[in-house]
């Protein structure tokens, strides 16, 4: 699926398309497959949008009041006045295009020229980007909603984004005014991109276009959520697995009970019992005036075994306890064998048949309990896998812990060593002051020196004010300088240049002065963005770089009465910094 958004070009922008600033997004081994086309005599954004500028100044003039042949006041072109470019136009837009690995040259160069031809927009520069991406957190969530099925829950992957930056002109350079397009030509442009590129065309959204930098931001701080929702998740499922141990565990007890009560009836021999008589008719024991029937000798005989056998099977010496129980049994049925003699020998087959099955049934049970025995075996075997998997779960998402503890442990040293660099840098302006201060002091003691003694002091004025102008900048959301900021810088820059035996008439030194300028207004420039000083350190840079100075005219405060008198690129004299 590919779409295209259009926005503003900003300065410096080919710095990142060419790769030639570093980005923690992009990862220089896959560099070399990136594509990039650029047209003839492209430098910059910067120089762009000059040339845009210059475009429209050659077709726009103020206007000024004349009277016609009625006498009426009309307004006519004062071609004397050429009118600057409105502020709030982007005549040097960029767009950005999602493209696949394998989408070729021809076909982005093929995009630009029907651009080209349907609206008038010329294509300055294609970059195609193959070497972006971040890593991913697959987690239950994912596989819920069909993402990711082939990778295991709790892996990372990789997510590549291939993209392909675009570089407009999108002025007419017969009127030198920009181009508009409205909601349908952009639907168009979508349409014309999904069938160059042979990709499906995305779809329209609601949703408000971000800031790549806003929109990368806003991407890390829900993957990091989504991530603690994950290891949350993870935590909850393996304090319930804990939970579902210990009752299996519970239930394995009250099984191993009754699997021992169970087993108290084994291990009796065949030949070891004897045939119980067995009669209805009521008879009276040798001592005993009660009655008895054979019945209730039979259920007493098996009560006493029962009660013997219902003692606990002690967890050492089992096979001395069983013989044991052996011995009392067969020394039970034997007391009751005896008493029974005295029962006619008529009744004895059917006796012998209930002491068999009385038998059998106590070893159907012992083979069911067996049985039981080896289900629960296996129950045990299954509640320890599962806690193997637990545990190893929880040791993944503890190394995971550890790995962000560490990452957060090393911005933390970064953040202390550039601190720690800012101070030295404190320390090396306190100590330039008192050296400067000291200079002075000698200075101010040598003779006739008033007159050199105020020029450089008002230098040192010039740096402080386009300090002070540079820093108010970097603060403001304006793209370009106003003519008071490049006057201040201006000047500052010059006067930096003759301060440190600089060459204000070299563009090398111009360049070395802004940066010396930039690094000391970062000490004061207070809490701001890397991304907005990194914009002001590039514009400070394209105003030394534009610069344009006649010899002889250069001095900030010299004889000629004025502070700030300059040249313009034509050797005039003028107020202000000359261009």
């Amino acid at each position: 699926m590919t779409s295209i958004h259009i926005c503003a070009a900003k300065y410096g922008a080919e710095k990142h398309n060419r790769r030639e600033k570093e980005m923690k997004h992009v990862h220089p081994e896959y560099s070399h497959l990136n594509k990039s086309w650029e047209s003839p005599g492209f430098k910059s954004v910067a120089d762009e949008i000059r040339k845009a500028k210059e475009r429209y100044e050659t077709t726009h003039f103020c206007r000024k009041a004349a009277i016609n042949e009625d006498g009426k006041r009309i307004w006519m072109p004062d071609t004397s006045k050429h009118k600057k470019m409105p502020k709030n136009a982007h005549p040097i837009r960029e767009g950005v295009a999602v493209i696949t690995p394998n989408t070729t040259m021809e076909q982005m160069l093929e995009m630009a020229r029907l651009i080209e031809e349907r609206w008038g927009i010329r294509t300055i520069g294609i970059w195609a980007h193959l070497d972006e991406g971040h890593e991913h957190l697959v987690t239950d969530k994912d596989h819920r909603q069909g993402k990711y099925l082939d990778t295991p829950e709790g892996e990372t992957i990789f997510i590549w984004n291939y993209h392909a930056h675009y570089l407009f002109d999108w002025t007419d350079h017969d009127t030198g005014q920009c181009i508009n397009l409205n909601r349908h030509d952009m639907s168009e442009l979508q349409d014309i991109l999904a069938n160059t590129f042979n990709m499906e065309r995305g779809k329209k959204s609601d949703k408000k276009w971000r800031d790549a930098h806003a929109y990368k931001a806003e991407q890390e701080q829900h993957r990091a959520k989504e991530a603690a929702e994950y290891v949350e998740h993870k935590k909850a499922q393996a304090k319930q697995i804990v939970q579902d141990i210990m009752v299996g565990e519970q239930k394995l007890s009250k099984l191993q009970a009754s699997i021992d009560e169970l087993l108290s009836a084994t291990n009796i021999q065949e030949e070891d019992m004897q045939a119980v008589p067995f009669a209805e008719m009521p008879f009276k024991m040798q001592g005993s005036d009660k009655p008895y029937t054979v019945k209730d000798l039979v259920d007493e005989a098996l009560y006493r075994i029962s009660k013997d056998l219902s003692k606990p099977i002690p967890m050492l010496g089992r096979d001395k306890w069983l013989k044991e129980r052996n011995v009392y049994a067969k020394q039970v049925t034997t007391i009751l064998q005896e008493q029974l003699n005295s029962v006619s020998r008529i009744h004895r087959k059917k006796i012998n048949e209930m002491g068999k099955l009385m038998y059998f049934d106590a070893k159907k049970k012992a083979f069911q309990a067996v049985r039981m025995e080896q289900e629960n075996e296996k129950l045990r075997q299954r509640i320890s896998e599962l806690d193997e998997k637990a545990v190893a779960r929880e040791k993944a998402r503890a190394d995971a812990a550890e790995r962000k503890a560490r990452e957060q442990v090393t911005r933390a040293e970064s953040k202390t060593q550039e601190q720690s660099a800012r101070a030295d840098w404190e320390r090396l302006r306190a100590d330039e002051a008192e050296k400067r201060l000291s200079m002075t002091d000698r200075f101010l003691h040598l003779p006739n020196v008033y007159e050199a003694y105020k020029q450089w002091t008002s230098l040192f004025d010039a740096i402080e004010n386009a300090i002070k102008s540079f820093n108010a900048w970097a603060h403001n959301s304006a793209s370009i300088f106003s003519d008071s900021d490049e006057q201040s810088i201006g000047q500052g820059i010059i006067a930096y240049c003759q301060l440190n035996n600089l060459d204000p008439y070299s563009e090398k030194d111009r360049q070395t002065a802004a940066s010396g300028i930039a690094k000391e207004a970062e000490s004061t420039v207070g809490h701001i963005t890397q991304f907005m000083w990194d914009i002001a350190v590039t514009r400070i840079g394209q105003l030394a770089s534009e610069m344009c100075l006649s010899r002889g005219s250069q001095s900030i405060g010299g004889s000629n009465g004025y502070a700030d008198e300059l040249t313009n690129w034509d050797g005039t004299k003028k107020r202000g910094l000359g261009r």
